[in-house]
Parts: C-alpha cells; structure tokens; sequence
C-alpha cells in the first residue's frame, strides 16, 4: 500500500455520466444491452444490515480505530476530532489560510451540518453539485414520475472507477491547482485501513479533490465501518437505493448562488492540503438512546421516493428526508415534527427498514413530558368538543372563520393555516336527523 490515503471515488458506467446522465435517466436509464447481471436486492439488503448494526453498536471503538490508522498510516494527513458542527466550522477557518471560497458536495453532513457556520464565517459556500446540470425548473416532484431505475438494473451499473492514493500536488494528472477550499463529506470510510468512499453522478467531487488547494473530507461517526469490503459495500447502496430520490431532488439553482466557473479563482502553487475532519455532532449521544437506529442510515434518500409531505420542504437549508426532519427536532434546530403524517412509507420504501415513524412518536412523547403539551395540541387535541362548539353555534362560527383577523389568531393559537379551507358547521348534524327521523316513523 501506498503511503497516501486511498480514495476511492464510485460512478455510474461513464457512457452514464455528466450531462447526458440526468436526460438518459429521465428516459429510462441505460440500454438494456448494456446492463450487468441482476443484483440480489434481498441479500445486499441482509449485507447492509449487518454493516450497519456492527456501526451504530461499535461507533466509538471504530472512531478509535480510524484515528489511530491515520496517524500511523498517514501522518502526513491532519486529522481534527470535532465535538459539533461548530468545532468543525472553527477548524476550517483556522486552518484556511485567507482563502474566502469553498466549494462542497450535495452530502447532508456538510449542507445540513456545516454549511451554516461556514456561510456565518463570511465564506462563499458554492454547492458544486449544481454546476453540473441546467435546469430552468423543477421537473419531478412525484414518486409516479420515476423512471423506476431499481427495476430496470440500472443501479448494477455503479463501481469505482478512480482510485487515488491522496489528492496529489500541484500540477498532478495536469490539473492546475486553484485558490480554494474543498469540504466534502464522504460516504463511507474503512476503519482498518481509512480507505475513503465517495459517490458521485456527475464528476463535481473528483474535481474538487484533484483542483482545490486545501481539501476536508467530512467523516460522520456513524459513516465509519470496518473494512474496506463494507465501505465499498455501503458507497454501492448508496447508488442502488438512492439513485431514483436524486432525482426527486435535482433542483434548478437557488437565486444569487454562483457556480465554481463563475468565480475569478487565482492558480496556486502552494502545496496541497488534505485534512481529515471526524464529526461527532450528536451522533454519539444518538448512540445511547432510543434513537440509536437512526445511525443505521445510510443517508440513501431512498425514503423520499413515496413521502407526501416531501413536496413541501424544497426551501429547507438541509437535505429534507423523514430522517433529517427527525433530527433537526432531536437535536433542537427545529421545535416541531407535527407535518409527519405517520403513512410508513418511509419504513417500507428504506432498504434498512428503520422505523422513523415509530421515531417520530417517541420523540413526540418524549418532548412533551419534558416540556408539557402546546397550547396548540391541547386545542387540536380535543376534536369531538370542537366539533360541538362549532355544531351549536353554526352560524357565527362559519362567518368567523372566513374573517381574516380571525383567521390570523386562530393560527397563531392552534396552527392552523390561514389560508386552510375549513368544514362547514350545519345546526342539524346526522346524529340528530336520524334520531328526529326514527321519531318520525
């Protein structure tokens, strides 16, 4: 083995790639006659389960591990223990050097976890995921809309296609060194030997470790396995189950972001950094509780594909799915889960099978016996008596609820949505029709 940390970057099959990718999945993926052999679903999803229990129940020895395989297998990699997201964000500034621009991947880790620092720091945060594609609109936002790739194979199509020992120096491969930083999250990274797995669609990551000055892979605790197997195993999944939900999630860029090809960046010929950053963030904590299945995720989004409330949360500051939701109220970024309509379909959709929506409830409870019951759940809490109310005096409380000043206390007090459209009350119910209509015969 060499002495620079392996990475390892997993593509479609390159005739899938770049800009053509997103136009050949819309129509249906790759030629048939190109497909691998079918996959075992059923036994690469009993394969993942197994790496991810031996994870979410040894998370802190495998963080020992890797720590201790970097340091001696790569001294020449600094690695950073960070104990939040804000630990991390304070080491990338310091270790900055005046550089203002950072460029990262669409991982949920750096997006929902880092970004917000970062951009707080005064960096220009570009997600180079965007550059990849133009798109004018929204194109999908129902499940009925997927090409259905699981069933066409199109996921077998997913291996590692570049292996690098390191990032390389300045003029490596022919690639002039540009002024910026890289901080990209990985998918998955092998105790034993560090081996670090990245997923990409279109080439935004390869480029980004090959061109930036100074480059932070972003490992979460719980994206920490064994083995370099189970590494390449989990990055695989990544592809296999989540391919579809990308799709769901591919959006035209946000008003006033730039691309890396818009901004003046300066070539360097300063030497190249690689830094290791080892993001706690909870995760830990998560270990010991009820929640500790929320670790199992692999991030795959697989989730998304059936959710109904998903269509709602495109403006999010975060990577939205079931799981995220759950986390932004666990760790006290978000003070509600109350959208959550408890379908399952993220439980049955998840290659994993984890129970968020269990999850959702218990963290329901759990918040309201430590906090008490809102004003507004002990109001909506309380159906059959609203009804009541609303029944014996009809008249006056349907000219209530179309009055606007009404309307905006009733959402300030139950949460109710102004612009709800809500039922009619009517004096006569069919509880008392049928009874006057029994008296009648």
């Amino acid at each position: 083995m060499g002495r620079d940390l392996p990475i390892w970057v997993m593509e479609p099959d390159p005739t899938e790639k770049k800009d053509s990718l997103a136009r050949k999945l819309a129509d249906g993926g790759t030629k048939t006659a190109r497909m691998p052999e079918t996959i075992d679903i059923d036994e690469i999803k009993v394969q993942l389960r197994r790496i991810r229990e031996h994870t979410r129940d040894n998370i802190h020895l495998l963080a020992r591990e890797l720590i201790d395989n970097l340091s001696q297998k790569y001294p020449q990699v600094r690695v950073k223990l960070a104990s939040d997201g804000s630990e991390a964000v304070r080491y990338i500034s310091g270790v900055s050097g005046g550089i203002n621009t950072i460029s990262i991947n669409n991982s949920s880790v750096v997006t929902q976890e880092l970004r917000p620092g970062l951009v707080s720091k005064k960096f220009t945060v570009v997600d180079s995921y965007f550059d990849e594609f133009d798109l004018q609109e929204r194109e999908r936002l129902d499940y009925w809309d997927l090409p259905r790739l699981l069933d066409k194979n199109i996921s077998g199509t997913f291996d590692v296609s570049r292996k690098m020992d390191g990032i390389g120096q300045p003029g490596a491969e022919g690639d002039q060194t540009k002024e910026y930083l890289a901080v990209l999250g990985v998918n998955a990274v092998s105790a034993e030997d560090g081996t670090c797995f990245f997923l990409q669609h279109f080439t935004n990551i390869y480029r980004d470790l090959t061109k930036a000055q100074k480059v932070f892979l972003i490992i979460g605790l719980d994206k920490i396995v064994k083995t370099r197997e189970d590494a390449l195993l989990q990055t695989r999944c990544m592809g296999i189950f989540g391919l579809e939900s990308r799709l769901l999630v591919i959006q035209p860029r946000p008003d006033r972001t730039p691309s890396m090809d818009d901004l003046v960046l300066p070539p360097s010929d300063k030497d190249r950094e690689l830094h290791i950053v080892i993001l706690d963030n909870g995760r830990s904590s998560l270990a010991k509780t009820k929640f500790k299945d929320s670790l199992l995720c692999i991030g795959c989004l697989a989730c998304n594909r059936h959710c109904p409330i998903r269509r709602f949360f495109t403006d999010v500051g975060y990577i939205w799915s079931p799981r995220n939701y759950l986390n932004q109220f666990l760790f006290g970024i978000s003070d509600s889960i109350d959208v959550c309509l408890h379908c399952e379909s993220c439980r049955i959709e998840c290659p994993l099978e984890i129970d968020i929506p269990a999850s959702m409830w218990q963290a329901k409870i759990d918040h309201a016996a430590k906090h008490g019951r809102s004003l507004h759940h002990k109001i909506l809490g309380m159906p059959e008596l609203l009804a009541k109310l609303g029944t014996a005096f009809a008249p006056l409380a349907n000219w209530m609820t179309r009055v606007r000043p009404v309307r905006i206390l009733m959402e300030l007090v139950t949460g109710i949505d102004r612009k709800t459209v809500l039922p009619v009350f009517h004096l006569r119910t069919f509880k008392k029709g049928s009874s006057e209509n029994e008296h009648t015969l």
